[in-house]
């Protein structure tokens, strides 16, 4: 996987810095107070001893917060870049339940900014894979070149 020049210096970095760290609110946030957390989410509990449905949903953030910090750790820039883009239709699932199931579809439009917030960090990631996957090809060649040049005046 790719790694080179991603990290503290890379917005994209930041920005999925951003995302890992609400995961992670989010995951912890369903375990401590599921009547809350499944609320902000924008549908309703209708009974409180529904709330093991909403620690399913914690569990499902928590771990995406953990696997995101993990790439973020790693460096894998090119994996977190797939992770982000198939990510996307979570959100989007998500702003469909709230619309078809809440009385309020006011929530909706959180789940619909956090896809098109992942699409934007996905297709920068992209964006800086490429240049990189450009420059490590520049990088190659050049090599070659001086390793040929090298070897052509040894031969003369």
């Amino acid at each position: 996987m790719s790694t080179s020049n991603w990290g503290l210096k890379s917005v994209s970095f930041w920005l999925v810095g951003v995302v890992t760290l609400l995961m992670l609110f989010l995951g912890v946030k369903g375990f401590i107070t599921p009547e809350a957390a499944i609320r902000d989410f924008g549908l309703p509990l209708h009974d409180v001893s529904d709330k093991y449905l909403v620690h399913i949903k914690a569990d499902r953030d928590l771990f995406i917060g953990i696997f995101l910090l993990a790439l973020m750790v790693l460096r894998m820039r090119k994996a977190m870049l797939v992770v982000m883009l198939t990510s996307i239709v979570m959100p989007i699932i998500d702003a469909l339940l709230v619309l078809t199931n809440a009385a309020d579809k006011t929530p909706s439009w959180i789940h619909i900014v956090t896809a098109v917030y992942g699409l934007v960090v996905g297709w920068m990631l992209y964006r800086e894979e490429q240049r990189a996957r450009i420059a490590n090809t520049e990088t190659t060649i050049s090599t070659k070149t001086a390793t040929i040049k090298t070897i052509s005046s040894l031969e003369a």
